[in-house]
């Protein structure tokens, strides 16, 4: 994307994952590095895939994990996760696959090319932490889907046709490309180039010093 005087505009590309509580946490510092930086970078954001391949399936043991866990995140984010989340984590039978989110996200980006896809990740984060949906059932995105203006008919019966699998995992493979290895990742791109600004949590005073400098300063790619 073109700035005032028709350069393009370095990229900041946030890698999140629908099931990564510490994306949620993450949330609110992104789009606020959206806000006030938006007029220096391209802010997008795409899904990293957290549960894939043999990690895909039921939580089991791991929800007693992700519980342990949620206290921490709330102490150095601030996030909430609701009771209807950690209803859903309790069920050791709630199936976790991230390839739903990840269509679900490529099916709102294909047919709105123009969305914000920083408030679509935080849209589809707050379906699971805050609301506790199961983001392994497509029709649990209904909402997300009108609120975006698709035709919900339409667009669920294209994603379980498996429509949009292709373009969740080239997501993940172009996450890959650039360098995002744990989730949440913020990657800096300029001229086709990409190099990770951090991996896991950041506050927004550290990620906030690291744009202005970036700005200031543009690395050597």
């Amino acid at each position: 994307m073109p700035d005032a005087s028709g350069c393009l505009m370095p990229e900041i590309i946030y890698v999140f994952d629908g099931y990564c509580g510490w994306c949620w946490g993450m949330s609110e510092v992104i789009s606020r590095l959206a806000h006030e930086f938006g007029d220096r970078f391209h802010f997008s954001a795409i899904s990293g895939g957290l549960i894939t391949g043999e990690r895909i399936g039921p939580l089991g043991d791991f929800s007693a994990y992700i519980e342990k866990a949620i206290p921490r995140v709330t102490q150095i984010t601030g996030a909430i996760f609701s009771d209807a989340y950690r209803a859903r984590i309790r069920d050791r039978t709630t199936f976790q696959d991230s390839r739903i989110p990840a269509a679900v996200f490529a099916a709102v980006t294909a047919v709105k090319p123009s969305v914000d896809t920083i408030r679509l990740a935080h849209d589809i984060l707050a379906l699971h932490f805050r609301d506790g949906r199961d983001l392994s059932r497509y029709e649990e995105y209904e909402l997300l889907l009108t609120a975006y203006g698709l035709g919900k008919t339409q667009t669920l019966a294209e994603l379980a046709q498996n429509k949009y699998l292709a373009a969740a995992e080239q997501q993940f493979a172009f996450a890959r490309d650039i360098g995002a290895e744990a989730f949440p990742a913020i990657v800096y791109g300029r001229d086709g180039q990409y190099f990770p600004l951090c991996h896991g949590y950041q506050t927004y005073n550290n990620l906030a010093h690291a744009l202005d400098v970036l700005h200031r300063e543009p690395p050597e790619l």
